[in-house]
């Protein structure tokens, strides 16, 4: 396999191989003396991980070859759901093998303190493929990776940005776009010759994002700001049009998948991540590449979680 070569979208004998593959796949104990600092996960935050763990494991894994992981939300590398301890993202992709170099940002102290012990008790291999970097904004950290071209541009590299709230700059998506340039494959379209950095994208619409909006002004008054807005979205001219002309706050996720697209991305597809209990959205995640096979290997692992996600395909939901 080249550099630049990829592989085209799997067979169903070969996602049935695997499934078994993951399921065999050890996972790693999570250390017992961190438990009372560990943050309280959702039953949709662990639908998500798991996502990310099977999309990872399942396929990224054989495409990858070596290439880099950025983590811009790493977060604690750890959290609970009733009572039982999963691994939080920055883990999950140690652990996936998929990638030579994992660059793993996160800017709350503590939390940079409590990833950092749980990345110790990666075994040795694992643990030197990460680089835990300084605590910062991943907005300042990210631009000054680029620029120093440490992300090997000949291999693939998957962005998981996972903010709270409002943190993740628009400039910092413009970025991370642009160091690396699609280039199609003529003889086989489906085995891209290279490929931008490929993103997977939380917007979080109903918890933070909506609140900014119009509609909502009188039961959130006091998280109104322009401010946010601007620096989600880009600037006041990304959005402004959407609030003199009264539309509804879901104009913001759709406004934001074509700031997407014009970026130069073959595909970008939302898809909404939802309670598993009662199905209420929760937020948006949003899968930006440019290889076709990315977008089977994506759909097949939110099929696996065996919930809501097994009737709804990528960019079929209507906002």
């Amino acid at each position: 396999m080249t550099e630049h070569e990829q592989l085209s979208i799997l067979s169903t004998e070969e996602l049935a191989d695997l499934e078994t593959e993951i399921e065999q796949a050890t996972h790693h104990p999570v250390a017992k003396d961190l438990a009372t600092e560990m943050r309280e996960f959702h039953g949709w935050t662990i639908d998500k991980l798991e996502i990310l763990r099977l999309y990872l494991r399942g396929g990224y894994v054989r495409v990858a070859g070596g290439g880099s992981y950025i983590d811009a939300f790493a977060g604690q590398g750890q959290g609970a759901f009733n009572g039982t301890t999963f691994s939080g993202s920055a883990i999950v992709a140690a652990q996936s093998e998929a990638f030579g170099r994992l660059h793993l940002i996160e800017q709350d102290q503590r939390s940079h303190r409590l990833l950092a012990q749980r990345l110790a008790e990666l075994p040795d291999k694992l643990r030197a493929r990460c680089e835990l970097h300084p605590p910062g904004d991943c907005n300042q950290i990210i631009p000054t990776l680029l620029d120093a071209a440490v992300i090997n541009s000949d291999k693939p590299c998957f962005a998981f940005l996972d903010p709270d709230s409002t943190q993740l700059a628009w400039e910092t998506i413009e970025a991370l776009a642009a160091y690396k340039t699609y280039t199609p494959n003529p003889v086989e379209p489906k085995k891209p010759k290279a490929c931008k950095i490929e993103l997977w994208i939380l917007f979080n619409t109903h918890q933070a994002i909506y609140r900014l909006w119009a509609d909502n002004r009188e039961k959130y008054p006091e998280t109104m700001g322009a401010d946010a807005l601007d620096h989600l979205m880009g600037g006041r001219e990304a959005w402004w049009d959407l609030w003199e002309s009264g539309q509804p706050s879901n104009a913001l996720l759709r406004r934001y998948v074509e700031r997407l697209k014009s970026l130069g991305y073959q595909y970008v597809l939302p898809q909404p991540v939802r309670d598993p209990v009662d199905g209420r959205v929760h937020y948006y995640m949003i899968h930006v590449t440019d290889h076709p096979s990315a977008l089977g290997l994506m759909r097949w692992a939110k099929k696996q979680t065996g919930r809501i996600y097994a009737t709804e395909l990528p960019g079929t939901e209507t906002f």
